[in-house]
């Protein structure tokens, strides 16, 4: 009785999702028969070796079942993780939410990695903080709409400002008045609101997006694919397309991180597998954010894969550009495993 009890339990669902390797793309190959990445516009040159973009299979979450056995399986392993379905979505989170939200992730991460290889070969472009959506019952409503275009907060101009979304947030969060000049249909109208507290925040109601245009055209093929951690590889791949020379001297190297328009890399979630995918695929480099050292480390054979550390996207192409010429010990590197890092991560 015992063990048919043991079995029971092992194939019962339980709330937790199991993080694996996913797949790997080359931002500066083909996929599915068609170019990642298309440039227009501006003069292009040819690349060479490879520039990975990493991802994470899951298995369970929103809509879908994870068992006993498979978590205790996950435990035991070395590449897969298991964590809690609540630390990344709410119990009434669907499917189909999911999805949607991982499509988006990955659309707004285009964007802001063109900006950021833009700013990287210091060529200008514009952006505008646009309303995306207005909250219903909410202090927006009525006041704003879709498409106004926020030209400023509080005495402080947004347009063309690429952290302009997070100065509004900041701003709406430490302001009990908050005055925009938004512009619509060719003019431009003063809106004061006051906000309310939601979930023991200040906010007025309304989503936003920023609205871009680039001296160049950047076509992603990437249906499909989700996530906001490709931007970084992404923008290095827009950089070695718009730049003479092959970037990576024809060597394999994979990364990840977020990235924003000036070029600052951020940490990202499933890095112990993607540095599992990364060596499983062949690659011989491994750009990390800082803030994921520990864990590529820990997760990294070192014997087969280089990781260096990434702040920016600077340190990311120069990293590459010394992997290639062979000097690896010019290369910012992760503390060991188990190391203290100094204020600088080495």
């Amino acid at each position: 009785m015992t063990y048919v009890l043991i079995a029971a339990a092992l194939v019962l669902p339980v709330p937790y999702m199991l993080q694996l390797p996913g797949p790997v793309f080359n931002t500066l190959g083909e996929y599915r028969g068609k170019p990642m990445l298309s440039i227009s516009g501006a003069k292009t040159y040819p690349t060479g070796g490879r520039l990975d973009m990493l991802t994470v299979a899951v298995s369970g979450g929103p809509g879908r079942d994870t068992f006993a056995s498979q978590a205790l399986g996950a435990l035991i392993g070395e590449k897969e993780t298991v964590v809690p379905t609540e630390a990344y979505y709410p119990l009434d989170t669907t499917r189909e939410e999911v999805a949607e939200s991982n499509a988006h992730e990955m659309s707004s991460s285009q964007d802001v990695a063109v900006a950021a290889a833009m700013t990287q070969l210091d060529r200008r472009y514009t952006v505008s903080l646009l309303v995306d959506e207005v909250v219903p019952d909410s202090p927006a409503q009525g006041e704003l709409r879709r498409g106004d275009r926020i030209v400023s907060v509080n005495g402080t101009r947004l347009a063309d400002d690429p952290n302009a979304a997070q100065v509004m947030s900041e701003t709406v969060q430490s302001s009990d008045s908050v005055d925009l000049i938004i512009a619509r249909d060719g003019e431009e109208k003063t809106v004061s609101l006051t906000p309310d507290i939601v979930s023991g925040q200040k906010a007025i109601g309304i989503q936003m997006r920023q609205d871009f245009e680039f001296p160049v055209d950047v076509g992603f093929n990437v249906d499909g694919i989700g996530g906001p951690s490709a931007g970084t590889m992404f923008a290095l791949a827009i950089v070695d397309e718009l730049t003479p020379g092959a970037m990576t001297g024809g060597k394999h190297v994979a990364g990840t991180g977020e990235i924003d328009p000036a070029g600052t890399v951020s940490p990202i979630g499933g890095a112990r597998q993607k540095v599992a995918a990364a060596t499983a695929e062949g690659a011989t480099l491994f750009l990390s954010p800082a803030d994921n050292c520990a864990e590529v480390m820990e997760a990294a054979d070192q014997s087969k894969i280089t990781v260096a550390r990434i702040d920016t996207l600077d340190d990311a192409q120069n990293a590459v550009e010394q992997f290639a010429a062979g000097n690896t010990s010019a290369l910012p590197k992760c503390p060991a495993a188990g190391a203290v890092p100094n204020e600088k991560g080495k």
